[in-house]
């Protein structure tokens, strides 16, 4: 938002700057044939006026004294520019400031034609030709240099307009981060919300729109932290409520003369109470946020191939030695034990691998089994849902293990993706935002 602020209002700005300019240009052009045309017809007025002084022996002498620079005067019998139509509007102009400065001139012809400099043919301009009859009949014949270079726009002007053009801009960019800082803030709260619950409310402070959308947040992370808790509390009455049935239950199968019966029984009531137990502790997991600190990923992951192979199993580990984050240790300690797990069980062999880049952390579980049919890789993120359909606890749990470990690592602002490798084995890949510490 704000980088697109200060893009229009630097596209504005420009343009304003650019058209302002050239609107100053465009009128010192103006001005500036004005003047050329007003000292023009004021000049040769003047020439005219000296000459018809002059005796007829002198008018050619007191011409040629006149001539100068840009002025080249003569007497003559005959004219230098013959009579046309004035089309040219400068032509006209300069023709009606003539008539104007020189009034006795209206009874007598007055010719003006432009021609091309031959001693400045280069410089863009052109020069004008006038011949002007005196009353004895006689011209007066001036060639008058028009072409003189346009003014260009003076550098001072454009400095400082450069200047507070940098000054605008770089007081509206400090204006305009100021004003997207809360919403800045707010993104980051809305991030770690998502993370930790019970982080600390929003100031509400800054203008009133700020103040309530703040406020706003602040009521919806105080609504969902009492969600949780009530939930955490119910779920505790609920695991309470469940196990007295179940206690009953194991009392009245000691009654139970048949031994075979009797062990059935008790396997059951086992199974019930190990489930119960088990969704009570995904349920309550869900609920609870630990306190989030910084970690080792790294440690964490080669630590827990460790045990694993102490265990008896194959699991190895490679990849960076060492990779700081922020998160919840417990929670997600058992998410990575759950996938590492799995591979163990059910792939024979668990390698992995982490490794960071851009911003994230990418850790990769591969094993060696028959991976998983491509119709069954987003159900298997289902509670209770197993690709082995058996209930047996020698083959497996209660189908919590990938369902608890996708929902904490998205809590955490990753995600996890299952792929079938084409040598054979399942691979899980994780990636979670990373930020060095």
């Amino acid at each position: 938002m704000a980088a697109r602020t200060i893009a229009v209002m630097m596209a504005g700005l420009t343009l304003s700057h650019l058209a302002s300019i050239g609107a100053y240009r465009i009128d010192l052009l103006t001005q500036f044939g004005s003047s050329i045309e007003h000292e023009a017809a004021e000049r040769i007025a003047t020439v005219r006026a000296a000459v018809l002084k002059a005796g007829p022996d002198e008018r050619e002498r007191t011409a040629q004294l006149l001539s100068g620079r840009r002025l080249d005067v003569h007497w003559s019998h005959t004219p230098l520019a013959m009579a046309t139509d004035v089309t040219d509007p400068q032509l006209a102009a300069l023709l009606d400031r003539l008539r104007e400065a020189t009034p006795d001139q209206r009874d007598h012809p007055l010719h003006l034609a432009f021609a091309a400099d031959p001693d400045h043919p280069g410089d863009g301009g052109h020069m004008l030709l006038v011949s002007a009859q005196l009353p004895d009949g006689s011209w007066l014949n001036l060639r008058y240099i028009l072409a003189e270079q346009p003014p260009s726009t003076p550098h001072g002007l454009l400095l400082s307009t450069g200047l507070m053009a940098l000054a605008v801009a770089g007081l509206s960019i400090l204006l305009i981060r100021s004003a997207t800082a809360p919403l800045r803030a707010m993104a980051r709260a809305a991030e770690r919300l998502g993370i930790d619950v019970t982080a600390p409310p929003l100031p509400e402070t800054g203008p009133s729109e700020v103040r309530q959308a703040a406020h706003a947040f602040n009521e919806m992370q105080k609504r969902i932290q009492r969600l949780l808790t009530d939930r955490t509390q119910m779920f505790a009455a609920l695991s309470h409520d469940l196990r007295t049935p179940l206690t009953i239950l194991r009392l009245r199968a000691e009654f139970v003369e048949d031994d075979e019966q009797h062990a059935k029984m008790l396997s059951e009531i086992t199974d019930m109470e190990t489930m119960i137990s088990a969704t009570l502790a995904f349920l309550r997991d869900d609920g609870v946020q630990e306190e989030t600190e910084v970690i080792d990923l790294a440690v964490t992951l080669a630590t827990i191939c460790d045990t694993l192979t102490d265990s008896g199993c194959h699991a190895e580990y490679t990849g960076a030695r060492h990779v700081p984050m922020r998160c919840r240790p417990a929670m997600l300690k058992r998410a990575f034990l759950n996938l590492i797990d799995n591979a163990v069980k059910y792939g024979a062999r668990a390698r992995v691998t982490l490794s960071t880049g851009n911003g994230k952390i990418h850790v990769e579980v591969a094993d060696e089994g028959p991976g998983i049919p491509e119709a069954e890789m987003e159900k298997v993120f289902h509670p209770f849902y197993r690709v082995e359909r058996s209930r047996s606890r020698e083959t497996g749990g209660f189908g919590l293990g990938l369902t608890i470990a996708r929902g904490t690592i998205r809590a955490h602002g990753g995600d996890v993706a299952l792929a079938n490798h084409p040598d054979g084995g399942l691979r899980v890949t994780i990636a979670l935002p990373w930020a060095d510490h």
